[in-house]
């Protein structure tokens, strides 16, 4: 079994500081990590190093152990390279941040999964790391005014300038556009758009998971399959059971994936990207998205309301 760490590590967040708060929230992703494959492989997972030497496959059980030794908060953070923004001589990217970073306090601790090979295979756990630098986390409501500017202007910024038979420059349109709807949207139209985010993720896992000459006697694996990997990946409805607010999802969900074309992708891509990449003005543009999301990304998964 490989974790899912896309899925796994973010709900690590949701989940435990929620239980940090008392509140006895699990999510299935936690419970069961090789639940999205279909044929099970051998549990290879060690679980969570233990300040005394030692593993704790349980997070529950772990987080307890950590809490008692003075945890106040656990934290999945990102942030934005100022490397991937410079076109020419740029200089050598940030360090890797942890996976999560326990804050005890004044003091932080990193973890990061490792993996290793021996002669009984391949073993996973999350061990202790430096923190190579601090990254602050600010209020939702901040990061969600800076991120509505931030995406303002690149919707703004991308007005005539996208061709419509340049499927990479569309898609970005698209990203902008569609964030800008989530953004401005009331409660009751969010609802309305995860709703069917949810439907057609679930259509698509059904598709997905067909195996080679598919039956209709499958079909009720098929949509049980389906149905817990949704739940796994999921992390809105987490995050709702976790107490936090309509907005605090909605700035998770609209800050993932969010990553505009930078000066990386052009100094590395095989493609002809946008022509507006290059346009003096773009750099300041999408460098503030991309801070903005990253930002975002972190008010929302570390948030407690």
């Amino acid at each position: 079994m490989t974790l899912p760490r896309s899925d796994y590590i973010p709900q690590l967040a949701i989940v435990g500081n929620a239980r940090l708060r008392g509140r006895d929230l699990r999510a299935q992703v936690i419970d069961d990590p090789g639940g999205a494959a279909l044929v099970r492989r051998p549990d290879d997972f060690d679980g969570f190093a233990l300040p005394d030497g030692g593993f704790e496959p349980s997070f529950y059980a772990w987080l307890d152990v950590m809490k008692a030794r003075g945890l106040v908060a656990l934290r999945v953070l990102t942030d934005s390279d100022p490397e991937d923004w410079i076109l020419t001589t740029p200089p050598p990217p940030l360090p890797r941040l942890p996976d999560f970073t326990l804050v005890f306090g004044d003091r932080e601790v990193g973890y990061a999964c490792r993996v290793e090979s021996g002669p009984m295979g391949t073993r996973e756990a999350f061990m202790p790391v430096e923190v190579p630098r601090r990254v602050a986390v600010p209020a939702v409501d901040a990061a969600e005014r800076e991120l509505l500017e931030a995406t303002r202007g690149y919707v703004r910024f991308l007005e005539g300038k996208v061709r419509r038979d340049d499927g990479t420059a569309v898609f970005y349109e698209k990203m902008g556009l569609e964030v800008l709807e989530q953004l401005t949207a009331t409660e009751p139209r969010f609802q309305e758009l995860l709703a069917a985010r949810r439907k057609a993720q679930l259509h698509q896992l059904r598709k997905d998971y067909k195996p080679p000459g598919y039956t209709k006697a499958m079909r009720p694996r098929v949509l049980e399959q389906a149905d817990r990997v949704q739940r796994m990946t999921d992390f809105a409805r987490v995050m709702e059971e976790a107490g936090l607010s309509w907005r605090t999802q909605r700035l998770a969900l609209v800050t993932t994936g969010l990553y505009p074309l930078n000066m990386r992708h052009e100094r590395t891509s095989e493609e002809m990207l946008p022509d507006y990449v290059l346009h003096p003005g773009y750099i300041a543009v999408g460098s503030r998205l991309a801070k903005a999301a990253c930002d975002g990304h972190n008010a929302a998964l570390n948030a407690s309301t």
